[in-house]
């Protein structure tokens, strides 16, 4: 979320009530910190599709059975709580939270938001259900859980949300079609249904990228694994990459030297140069050496000693 984001602030629940019922669905709110404020950033990617950075200093919004009723749209939302903590409920299931949470609701239908401790945050996609093209029934076995599960399933959530922090301004039907590609794979994912794997070229990229962020100092990854951890063939691994002008192996190199390079700057890391070599996922000194020239145009030694 960057430009074209629309900002809205408020400093009593009754206008908060008025600002969060403007651009999501009609909610009662009450806030309880005695200097009460809020802000939301607000970006629209299509027209079935929002992303919503929200702020608040503690506060209780319900979305009653009467202003369900009232409510003009079969919007899902998916939420990820970045600070604090609290509980979301909604047919007669209620979900606690704490940072990293991601929560999975209906707003057709009566839900309970308790953020009434300090110092919220929390980043909140709001897309369509029947855009979404989820399967009725998974949809609902989902929302029934209302939180996302963590471990090996909580990937799927990360892709999508790491996706949406960097989504480019304004609106645009790519982003919105990959978005919607992460988080119907993140909801197979939470079910364990299905190989849970985005479908598009950019969404297959995205999570081919934090997979090989998260594991760069592995020396041993190398493409025909990541193409197998993905289910998908070398030859469409690097299609999916086609379109940024890197290839999945030249991305990973750059993850690598960007770990050496930080390594290296770092005043109070012993390690030598080959040990940071290794550190980073190379699995030789020369070929490092070489890597890192061609890119910072000096080698790792140099680059210590200017950088620290």
């Amino acid at each position: 979320m960057e430009t074209n984001v629309e900002v809205l602030e408020a400093e009593s629940a009754d206008d908060w009530e008025s600002v969060v019922s403007g651009f999501f669905v009609p909610l009662r709110c009450d806030g309880f910190e005695k200097t009460f404020r809020a802000r939301m950033e607000h970006a629209i990617v299509d027209d079935r599709l929002s992303v919503s950075r929200v702020t608040e200093c503690g506060l209780i919004a319900e979305h009653s059975g009467r202003l369900a009723r009232r409510a003009e749209t079969d919007d899902v939302h998916i939420s990820l709580q970045l600070s604090s903590r609290g509980t979301v409920a909604q047919d007669g299931r209620a979900a606690a939270i704490v940072p990293g949470s991601v929560v999975l609701y209906a707003t057709n239908r009566p839900y309970r938001l308790d953020y009434s401790w300090p110092d919220q945050q929390h980043l909140i996609l709001q897309m369509s259900r029947t855009s979404l093209d989820v399967p009725p029934r998974m949809l609902e076995a989902a929302l029934a859980r209302l939180a996302v599960p963590g471990g090996r399933r909580a990937v799927a959530a990360g892709n999508l949300f790491s996706y949406i922090e960097a989504l480019p301004p304004g609106p645009s039907p790519e982003a919105a079609h990959v978005t919607r590609d992460l988080a119907r794979t993140m909801i197979r994912a939470s079910l364990g249904e299905g190989a849970a794997v985005p479908r598009t070229s950019g969404g297959l990229r995205h999570a081919v990228q934090e997979h090989l962020r998260t594991h760069a100092h592995d020396a041993a990854l190398d493409m025909d694994q990541v193409a197998r951890r993905h289910l998908v063939s070398r030859r469409r691994l690097y299609q999916a990459f086609e379109q940024s002008g890197q290839s999945p192996a030249s991305f990973l190199r750059t993850q690598r030297l960007q770990i050496a390079a930080r390594l290296l700057s770092d005043a109070a890391e012993r390690r030598t140069v080959e040990q940071i070599c290794y550190a980073s996922g190379f699995d030789d000194p020369t070929t490092f050496t070489r890597a890192f020239r061609r890119a910072y145009g000096c080698t790792p030694r140099e680059w210590r000693s200017l950088t620290r």
